[in-house]
């Protein structure tokens, strides 16, 4: 039978496995627990390795998505067998007339991932190895239940983006690294589209507006995006409905583990698996420092707010880790940045303000530059992700993800030259800080020269690519391109991926090209009439070019000019 649909919004509720250690000879463990006695004849029958009956909690029974009594369970790898609740309010989980078939669906997969063998003992080192410690029921009718313990859908990265008929060209191709993902090119080519979608195949949310495909008759605008891990890779795919004016959801993964933030320019995303899994956080550059609420739930406090309390708790864990990530993402030692003390700063503002120390004084964050305030608004939210991401997972027993997705759309914008070359790498350890082994994957659009030049001490091939939009007459294309140290921004700049033949002013450009043209003894007549003679292009040179400049040994040794 075919695996059923399950979409982001299919309701379920998760049998934590995690009391394992405390019940040593029940749950997982039956095998070592008393054998079923025959009563004509006294004689112990010792139970099956795999027999299995799960004592579930009294929060999850409470919960109304759990079952009561007989239905049907399918499960992540296509069976379908007879399950059932029973015993003093249906705590007991079972397989219906065989507790074996439950057990062997469990059990099998502890052992076919190596993290169990026959005859041993169910711990929580076992489902630690595994990578997972509960096993999740969707509903999806009265009687019809999902069964999902399979690891292989969770951890996993995007692997693959194929869009057709939507954006500036009728397709785009990309196979992603594992890691650094960087795409650079020129503006309105389709960088921040790109990340756009990528957003939306990961959490099945648009941080803004949908994607609006092209009007091309006969053809359907398609999503396509591929999920891989080490293990294994699974396709998924929208269509566009002109008749419905949206995207259909026909296929996407309901269940991946992970913790996903998009740094727009405008604003920030987070979607939590763990929180919240079928929907996003949107974040303004208000609501990510004055708090972020909808209705009467409030979904964030705020950086003001969230800063100031955790430097005034007993345990200060978040604000030292604020503090950590503010200082990491500082441009170098002479321009250091730490939390200073909070403080009013409005008889009309009853809030205590954080303040950030710097090499000139204190400042209230409220006046920091934009600069500043870019990176003081993702130092928190990479902190705010995470201390909400692991306290939710606490609250649902599970442990945290082990993996983080990190969407970046113009890693320069409002930063000085300083601190481009140092804010993407500077990231890379901020996120490896905050949880040591978390794998990350970065997909970051730029235009500077700058970050290109930090990130090459960092640059792997097996695990890391850069990408270039490019404008070829009428037609947009996006292609790989072969990594290149081109070791500082000049280089950059003068490479095929800015394009630039001089890192200098447009007319130092021209004057440059004219002198070099008459030095070959090639005809200059394609050039502006300022520039048709020796001394014409002397004297442009002269002005626009300083007089330490590279280039006048090369043209006063060719020339003879004095």
């Amino acid at each position: 039978m075919s695996i059923p649909s399950i979409t982001p919004e299919t309701p379920y509720v998760d049998i934590s496995l995690s009391r394992v250690d405390k019940e040593q000879q029940s749950n997982l463990n039956i095998f070592f627990g008393k054998g079923r006695e025959n009563k004509s004849t006294g004689k112990v029958i010792p139970r099956d390795w795999y027999e299995v009956e799960l004592i579930v909690d009294t929060k999850t029974i409470s919960d109304p998505i759990y079952p009561k009594g007989d239905f049907i369970a399918h499960t992540d790898d296509g069976l379908t067998f007879d399950c059932q609740t029973q015993g003093a309010n249906y705590k007991n989980f079972r397989s219906k007339n065989d507790l074996k078939i439950l057990g062997r669906w469990i059990k099998g997969k502890l052992e076919q991932s190596g993290a169990l063998k026959q005859f041993e003992p169910v711990t929580s080192e076992t489902l630690q190895k595994y990578g997972r410690d509960y096993i999740r029921l969707y509903k999806l009718s009265d009687y019809d239940y999902y069964l999902e313990f399979d690891v292989s859908m969770q951890h996993k990265m995007l692997k693959e983006l194929h869009i057709k008929w939507v954006g500036s060209a009728p397709q785009f191709d990309v196979e992603f690294g594992e890691r650094i993902n960087l795409f650079t090119g020129d503006n309105g080519l389709g960088k921040t589209f790109l990340l756009d979608v990528a957003w939306w195949v990961l959490t099945g949310n648009w941080s803004e507006h949908p994607a609006f495909p092209q009007q091309v008759e006969g053809e359907t605008p398609e999503i396509i995006s591929l999920l891989s891990n080490q293990k294994d890779s699974e396709e998924y795919r929208s269509l566009f409905s002109y008749s419905d004016q949206k995207w259909l959801n026909l296929r996407r993964s309901p269940s991946l583990k992970s913790l996903i933030i998009y740094i727009r320019v405008d604003g920030f995303s987070v979607f939590d698996s763990t929180r919240q899994p079928s929907s996003s956080y949107h974040f303004t550059s208000d609501s990510l420092w004055n708090g972020l609420r909808v209705g009467d739930k409030v979904l964030c406090n705020g950086l003001i707010h969230d800063w100031v309390n955790w430097q005034r708790q007993p345990d200060r864990s978040q604000f030292e880790l604020l503090s950590h990530v503010i200082q990491q993402l500082a441009p170098h030692a002479d321009e250091w940045m730490e939390p200073g003390e909070p403080m009013r700063v409005s008889v009309e503002d009853v809030r205590n303000i954080p303040t950030l120390n710097l090499p000139y004084g204190n400042v209230p964050v409220i006046y920091a530059s934009a600069g500043i305030k870019r990176i003081l608004g993702l130092a928190y939210l990479l902190v705010w992700a995470w201390s909400e991401h692991t306290l939710a997972s606490k609250l649902r027993q599970q442990e945290p993800v082990d993996q983080m997705i990190l969407l970046m759309d113009e890693v320069e914008a409002h930063l000085h030259p300083q601190w481009q070359r140092s804010i993407l790498p500077a990231i890379l350890e901020v996120a490896i800080n905050i949880k040591k082994k978390i794998k990350i994957q970065v997909i970051a659009t730029t235009h500077s020269p700058l970050v290109l030049a930090s990130i090459e001490p960092q640059f792997d091939e097996e695990q890391d690519k850069l990408f270039l939009f490019e404008l070829q007459g009428k037609d947009v294309t996006l292609n790989q391109v072969p990594w290149t140290k081109h070791g500082d921004a000049v280089g950059w700049l003068t490479s095929d991926i800015f394009g630039l033949k001089q890192a200098r002013s447009r007319e130092a450009e021209i004057a440059i090209d004219a002198a070099y043209t008459f030095m070959r003894g090639e005809s200059i007549d394609a050039f502006p009439e300022y520039l048709r003679t020796k001394e014409q292009i002397h004297q442009e040179l002269l002005r626009v070019l300083p007089e330490h400049d590279r280039f006048w040994p090369r043209w006063i040794v060719s020339t003879e000019v004095e």
